[in-house]
């Protein structure tokens, strides 16, 4: 009796690291798929701005201010992009215009479909999520984490500081006549037209 109740606990120890050690490899493999699917944050962002973002239709940037100016709220919430319950509204705007100001942090120019308007174009503090929300190019709900979300922003901050200011602020002149596109963050509860700035996306200069 005393051997069969041995034998009976040995095979319930052998089943029992036999479970356990099934358990352990198929964490591993679970743990080694999700490293293999890491959302590649920075590839995707290069990838839409090399191939999408030029192609974008963005407002002109005077019809733009033209209509901020006459109901801000409305037009924010009619035309405009946000995420969740924020202020901020995103558009994508562009135009022709003429550069009259070159500073550390920005680039003003005249817009040449407008009267009398001037624009910042930022060269310098590139950050937030004005790209990413302006252009609609990603859905937070598409996402298993907001990490992965929120940097998508970050790398596309990142594609603009390294490929798009640095040629232009290097090139730019005042009276050049240039094509500008970008985003624009709109703050309900802060609204003031003359310090909105415009996140390059694309600069193109009109008169080489």
């Amino acid at each position: 009796m005393k051997r069969v109740i041995k034998y009976i606990l040995v095979g319930v120890v052998i089943c029992v690291s036999l479970y356990n050690s099934i358990y352990i490899e198929n964490l591993t493999e679970v743990k080694e798929k999700h490293g293999k699917s890491k959302f590649d944050a920075k590839g995707f962002a290069n990838t839409f701005m090399t191939s999408e973002a030029k192609s974008l239709k963005g407002i002109a940037t005077a019809v733009f201010l033209d209509e901020l100016a006459k109901d801000v709220t409305a037009y924010c919430e009619a035309q405009g992009n946000k995420l969740g319950i924020s202020n901020s509204y995103y558009f994508i705007v562009e135009s022709d215009a003429v550069v009259r100001y070159i500073g550390d942090e920005n680039v003003i120019v005249s817009l040449i479909d407008g009267k009398d308007q001037n624009i910042k174009i930022a060269t310098d503090f590139i950050f937030g999520n004005a790209i990413r929300e302006g252009t609609k190019m990603a859905n937070i709900s598409d996402y298993q984490n907001t990490m992965d979300y929120n940097n998508i922003s970050v790398e596309l901050n990142n594609y603009v500081r390294e490929n798009i200011i640095p040629p232009f602020k290097e090139n730019v002149k005042i009276e050049d006549t240039i094509h500008f596109k970008g985003a624009v963050k709109v703050n309900l509860k802060q609204v003031n037209l003359d310090d909105l700035r415009v996140i390059p996306i694309d600069v193109k200069f009109k008169n080489e």
